[in-house]
């Protein structure tokens, strides 16, 4: 008997062996470098940005709703994997549990995805990976999943406490621990669903440019909505953009900058004034940089210090766009003592310690995961370093602001009773002397600034202006 001729292969196979694009595709990537790399989810979409914009508006959108959905809900995710799966979460490859909490994010909290097509997108991209039996344990476990949604289960909420708040809000047992711990369940509760809300893109005015009502006037048609953030002077929330801000005319004229509303306050906390020597001791990326020249109405001198060459470089640029000419970048480790005898003495510093980031979670979700409870006291060791190396820069009666993105009371409140030990010749500025009034609302009898976004729909940001008595 002839051998059988071998069928041509049907449109639809031809379809499924071609290489997978768009943002499934994308989101897969990100994900997997994310795992690979030590770089945070900023850095990596940085280095996917080329990739990215090769996509439509659209698929934009679903590319980084889903990167940051899969971030925010990735430890109640894989407990459902861990309920489907016939294998332990350790011994499924990487890129295969991340096209299943992919497929699992889109099942569970996008009401606008059929669950077929989530389950046949994440099989798709199951079939591009090496390991040969990839695609049908993806689409088996999604299936089940699907039939069969009662096996999963949360723990209990009155027996395991923490256990059933880690999964059902997806934190890291440690830190829910630690906040129920400290502020309890209910209030912890709040907190973790704060966290996990989309924040608002918030902008700063630069009055140096223009009033906040021409900005306003001039996104108008950039945005579906612009809201203004009451507490803030100057802060604007953009809702539903309709095209990145870095193509905006009025980002590209310097007329804002992107800022949450928690930043803003560290500066006017600072409350420089025209004319003086200012120094902003991690400059980072200079968004207090220029806000403190803004504040400053571009008189004076401020220095802008940083470690990294590279967010000095890009801080130059955005001052540029801003249109801010005062600015003077200077590279210093700050874990050594400054050589004092080559900057002046200031009217005020500026200390945005390193820390935790536990403050700014909504932001960046993927920091619950690379995040450890043994970084919290690293940090504030750093943080009370930084400020001993700049107390001695300060004037006589200058103003030491030191500030940071994380609500922990080991880099709070406990660095600046170490520092104040340490410094008795420093101390908390009074409501009575605080020139900005803005922050007063903000201000604990300790005169602690604190937000929180369960409570002020703002990051979690912690702030002490200290003064130099002698």
């Amino acid at each position: 008997m002839a051998a059988s001729k071998p069928q041509s292969p049907t449109r639809t196979q031809t379809r499924q062996n071609l290489p997978i694009t768009g943002p499934r595709a994308g989101a897969l990537k990100v994900l997997n470098r994310l795992d690979r790399n030590k770089k945070t989810l900023d850095a990596v979409l940085d280095d996917a940005a080329p990739m990215i914009m090769g996509l439509s508006r659209r698929d934009r959108a679903l590319l980084n709703q889903l990167v940051y959905g899969v971030l925010r809900w990735r430890l109640r995710l894989d407990a459902v994997v861990d309920v489907y799966a016939n294998r332990p979460l350790k011994r499924i490859d990487p890129p295969i549990l991340n096209i299943l909490r992919i497929g699992l994010f889109q099942v569970l909290f996008m009401d606008r995805i059929p669950a077929s097509a989530a389950v046949n997108t994440a099989v798709n991209l199951a079939r591009t990976q090496k390991t040969s039996k990839a695609a049908g344990f993806v689409n088996a476990l999604l299936r089940n999943a699907l039939r069969d949604p009662d096996r999963f289960s949360l723990p209990d909420a009155v027996d395991s406490p923490v256990d059933h708040m880690a999964i059902a809000k997806s934190f890291p047992h440690w830190l829910v621990s630690r906040w129920i711990d400290r502020i309890g369940v209910a209030e912890t509760e709040r907190l973790c669903d704060a966290m996990n809300t989309i924040p608002p893109i918030t902008l700063r005015c630069n009055q140096l440019k223009n009033s906040l009502s021409e900005l306003v006037n001039a996104l108008t048609v950039e945005a579906e909505r612009i809201d203004i953030v009451e507490d803030v002077a100057g802060g604007v929330n953009l809702i539903r953009p309709r095209c990145p801000i870095p193509e905006m005319k009025a980002f590209v004229e310097g007329r804002f900058t992107v800022q949450d509303g928690a930043a803003q306050l560290v500066s006017l906390l600072l409350a420089p004034q025209p004319g003086e020597t200012v120094l902003d001791a991690c400059a980072g990326l200079g968004g207090k940089t220029t806000h403190l020249a803004q504040v400053m109405m571009n008189q004076g001198t401020i220095v802008a210090m940083d470690n990294s060459p590279a967010k000095l470089a890009r801080l130059e640029k955005e001052a540029h766009r801003l249109g801010v000419p005062i600015i003077r970048t200077r590279c210093v480790d700050l874990n050594r003592p400054p050589e004092s005898e080559t900057l002046p003495r200031f009217d005020r510093i500026l200390l945005d310690a390193p820390c935790s980031g536990l403050g700014v979670l909504r932001r960046n979700p993927d920091a619950k995961w690379s995040s450890q409870k043994k970084d919290i006291a690293r940090f504030a060791r750093r943080q009370a370093r930084f400020l001993d190396h700049l107390a001695p820069l300060v004037k006589r009666d200058g103003v030491l602001v030191f500030a940071v993105c994380s609500m922990e009371p080991e880099e709070n409140e406990q660095v600046i009773k170490r520092f104040l030990k340490n410094h008795p010749n420093f101390a908390i500025t009074g409501q009575q002397s605080i020139e900005e009034k803005a922050v007063l609302p903000f201000l604990g009898e300790n005169g602690f600034l604190r937000t929180a976004p369960h409570i002020h729909h703002m990051d979690g940001f912690f702030a002490a202006r200290l003064n130099r008595l002698c």
